[in-house]
């Protein structure tokens, strides 16, 4: 028993060490949240938005300044809602959970954990379960229904593109499980060593994932669209359920590209990933698989969480006002937190089609 602890609390400060710095899950956040949401009717009531200031409070202590980027022109123009969700979905991305000073990242810190890596994650090792995008998650989400009951639709949507944000990464399986067990210990619990084959297999699956999406394969375009929407019971068990599932796909994952590029993926040298690497169609096909069963996992979590945000504002005493936005009242983000609420899910879906992104909405 004792060895086996040592054996656990090895690997697992391996896996923390061995997180790659720069991490960001799935690629073409903009381009998936797209398909998931393009053809919900109600986000479409949501055409002339009014940009508005940041007027809430950012609790977290930080060493440099989050400074608020609005991409799509100067605060009092215009905007829609699929605009907000499909340009600041990536924003977490952007800095946002950077910096930010506190115990527990300083601890991190010792161990080259930074608290954007830590708060991108959700790693699922046995009973052990770690990582703060659960926490992100349901944090903007509250920030979210606070800013529609301000009658702020703006940063209503805002906050629920960063919302979007997490659950998105956690169906990444390596967000929930970045290193085989025995890659570690074949590495000898060196992080030096496993950092860069960690690095290597992250940022092909990424790079494969998202030049797809961006160019229509159909097997990751139809896997996102036919998703049917996921019920929203628990907050908190709906983003760590996908985190638990995530981490039982990434054992194959690893493996699957260890074999379909070849031991040049598995060295400590960058590996560069190009279209048409993928020459086994029996590994490729099996990959694929993969990547869309866990790409539909996504488009299921977005789908319900933006439609029962729709189905919480219509229960709103008052109708939020859809072509601008009043000043917000002072926040009490603790009295407005959604535990066990269930939406109804009853009204009628339309599956959407697969026609590409328009040139304007790419990256």
């Amino acid at each position: 028993m004792y060895r086996e602890l040592i054996f656990f609390v090895l690997v697992f400060l391996a896996i923390l060490m061995t997180l790659p710095k720069s991490v960001f899950a799935w690629g073409g956040h903009r381009e998936v949240t797209y398909y998931c949401l393009k053809d919900i009717d109600w986000l479409k009531d949501f055409e002339n938005i009014k940009v508005t200031p940041f007027t809430y409070q950012d609790p977290d202590n930080r060493k440099v300044p989050y400074e608020i980027p609005y991409k799509e022109g100067s605060i009092g123009d215009t905007t829609s809602a699929i605009d907000i969700l499909t340009t600041y979905c990536e924003e977490p991305d952007w800095g946002l959970d950077k910096d930010v000073d506190s115990l527990l990242f300083r601890l991190l810190g010792y161990i080259g954990l930074d608290s954007s890596g830590w708060r991108h994650g959700y790693w699922v090792m046995g009973p052990i379960k770690l990582g703060g995008a659960p926490d992100r998650f349901v944090y903007f989400y509250n920030m979210s229904i606070l800013a529609f009951k301000n009658n702020d639709p703006y940063w209503g949507f805002r906050f629920l593109a960063r919302c979007l944000h997490y659950i998105e990464d956690i169906t990444q399986p390596q967000h929930a499980y970045p290193v085989p067990y025995r890659v570690i210990a074949q590495n000898h619990f060196n992080p030096k060593n496993i950092l860069p084959i960690a690095t290597n297999h992250h940022f092909t699956l990424e790079r494969y994932q998202a030049y797809l999406c961006r160019t229509g394969y159909p097997k990751f375009i139809n896997a996102i669209t036919s998703a049917k929407p996921k019920e929203v019971k628990d907050l908190k068990a709906f983003i760590v359920e996908s985190a638990i599932k995530s981490s039982k796909k990434a054992e194959e994952i690893w493996d699957i590209q260890s074999k379909l590029y070849g031991p040049d993926i598995d060295k400590q040298e960058e590996f560069h990933w190009y279209l048409g690497l993928e020459l086994d169609e029996t590994l490729k096909t099996r990959y694929d698989d993969i990547i869309a069963e866990q790409l539909s996992d996504l488009a299921s979590k977005v789908k319900g969480l933006v439609l029962h945000i729709r189905e919480v504002i219509e229960g709103l005493s008052y109708p939020v006002y859809k072509g601008g936005s009043r000043s917000p009242v002072k926040q009490f983000v603790s009295l407005f937190t959604f535990k066990g609420y269930t939406p109804n899910l009853s009204r009628s879906r339309r599956i959407v089609d697969n026609r590409e992104i328009p040139p304007r909405d790419r990256l």
